[in-house]
């Protein structure tokens, strides 16, 4: 499996795949391709993008959001991550990530966080993985340094 940076190229790809898994439970939300792709091109065309791809014959997941300036320096807003429901529970989504925090580290990034719904294996996956409860609200976020 390959983990690369997420070009304009591959929004297609990644709008295929995200309106696939988001439109299947636990989400079952009626994602078209084309309102995927204005999503993530919305992400892409942001300033501070960050992206990567994760690959083999076909794209198997990716994760993406934004760099913000905060008061204690930068941080990153993970906006979306998607992996294929045949590549669930498989260390894609952990590979993802992991090589998603090198390079946030990199540039000095001193947080991620994100929101996501506390009942779904999503929730669980991002706690797995070192990111912390908010108590009053669904969010999360994981010091990188």
């Amino acid at each position: 499996m390959l983990i690369r940076k997420i070009e304009s190229e591959d929004l297609n790809k990644c709008s295929a795949l995200y309106s696939r898994v988001f439109s299947a439970p636990p989400w079952s939300e009626a994602w078209s391709q084309e309102k995927a792709y204005t999503r993530l091109n919305h992400f892409y065309q942001s300033a501070g993008f960050v992206g990567l791809l994760a690959e083999s014959e076909s794209v198997t997941g990716f994760v993406l959001g934004n760099m913000e300036p905060f008061l204690d320096g930068t941080w990153f807003y993970l906006r979306e991550m998607c992996v294929d429901n045949s590549a669930q529970n498989q260390g894609v989504g952990t590979k993802l990530l992991n090589e998603l925090n090198k390079g946030l580290i990199s540039k000095a990034v001193k947080n991620i966080y994100l929101a996501t719904e506390r009942d779904i294996p999503a929730a669980k996956f991002y706690e797995n993985n070192g990111y912390l409860k908010e108590d009053k609200m669904a969010f999360y976020y994981r010091r990188l340094n």
